[in-house]
Order: structure tokens, then sequence, then C-alpha cells
């Protein structure tokens, strides 16, 4: 028994050993985790008149997130909302947040994570970073490196970031790579480095 218990313990280390991360390494600010927080820092890989970012709930109320600039001369003009779109979350209820566009007289929303990728393009900076990572379902750790650490040059952003489980509670690094140009994301386990026996269950 106190083999396999010295064994577990072993193997823990060695899992958190893969995660060391590099001195080059910067952490992520604890200002860019409220994720709302980062559309005012996408810049669209195509310029467009105006674009606001939405929030629709299940009670059918909606929330402006974000607009580039005043919406005025369109107010009167009635924006079909859609049916879908990126982020669901705000469990157990739900709600989602779309992209309406309104360019050369027309509108039209982004409405999936795909399409938010595209309207993103060009990869400027780690929040746009952090907005693509969250569609393939990673988000940085506040409390670690190891979950919440990154370095940028010019093709590239190496992020490590997190993935959280919420029963039992447990949180295991990714190692990220994103081409800023061509948006192809890579990502690599780098093991576990929490874990607890508790449960959070909404």
């Amino acid at each position: 028994m106190k083999i396999i218990i010295f064994l577990f313990f072993l193997v823990s280390e060695l899992i958190y050993a893969q995660a060391v991360i590099p001195d080059e390494y910067h952490k992520i600010p604890d200002s860019l985790h409220f994720k709302d927080d980062l559309y005012k820092f996408i810049i669209p890989d195509k310029k467009y008149e105006n674009w606001k970012v939405m929030r629709k709930y299940d009670s059918l109320r909606e929330e402006l997130l974000y607009e580039n600039k005043s919406w005025q001369d369109e107010k009167d003009v009635r924006i079909h909302s859609p049916d879908r779109g990126f982020f669901v979350e705000c469990m157990p209820d739900w709600c989602f947040t779309y992209i309406t566009i309104f360019d050369n007289k027309n509108f039209r929303n982004i409405a999936s994570e795909e399409e938010l990728r595209s309207f993103i393009g060009y990869v400027d900076n780690i929040q746009e970073a952090l907005l693509i990572a969250n569609t393939y379902g990673f988000w940085f750790d506040q409390k670690d490196p190891v979950g919440g650490s990154f370095k940028q040059d010019g093709n590239f952003f190496y992020i490590y970031l997190a993935k959280f489980e919420s029963c039992p509670v447990s949180k295991e690094s990714f190692f990220i790579k994103l081409n800023r140009k061509t948006g192809a994301f890579e990502s690599q386990t780098k093991g576990v480095y929490y874990k607890t026996d508790k449960c959070f269950i909404s």
C-alpha cells in the first residue's frame, strides 16, 4: 500500500514537472480575466462601418457588451438577433454572445466560434489570442503560471492555459501555439496540476 501511495505522488510530481514555465514567458495580467472586457481590443481583419457585441439571454433579454462607435444613424432599424451564438454560458439558464456588423448598408451576424475567429483574422494582441483560445474551451488561471503565461513573436503566440473541471475540481495545463496570420491552433497537455475531491455542481 505504501508503494502505491509513493508511486501516486511520484507520478503527480512528474506530471507537474512537465509544466515548468520558461523564464521568457510573462504572466497573463489579471485584468484580462473578465472576458467581456476583451472585445474592445478586437481589431477586425476588415474595416467595418459599425459593429457591436451583444449577449442574448434565454429570457430574450439582450445586453450590449461593446460597440466600436455609436449606432445612432441605425437606431430605428430593427436588427434580427440570431437564435444561437458563441460562448454559451450562464448555466443553469443559458445565454450566448454574438456580434452584429453593419457594413455597406447591410447587417449580418457573427454567431459561431468559427465566425468569431474569422472576424478577428490576424491575431494582433493577447486579448484576441485569449478570445480565440476560449472558442476551443481554454482559459487562463490567475493563480498559477502553468495555466496563465504567454510570449509572442512576429508569427506566433505561445500560451500556457488551463482547462477546468468542476467535479472533481481540477485544473489541467495546456501549451498552446497560435499562428497569428493563419489562425492555426495547436494544443498539447502538460498534465493536471491541481486536483481535489470536491465537486461544484451548478
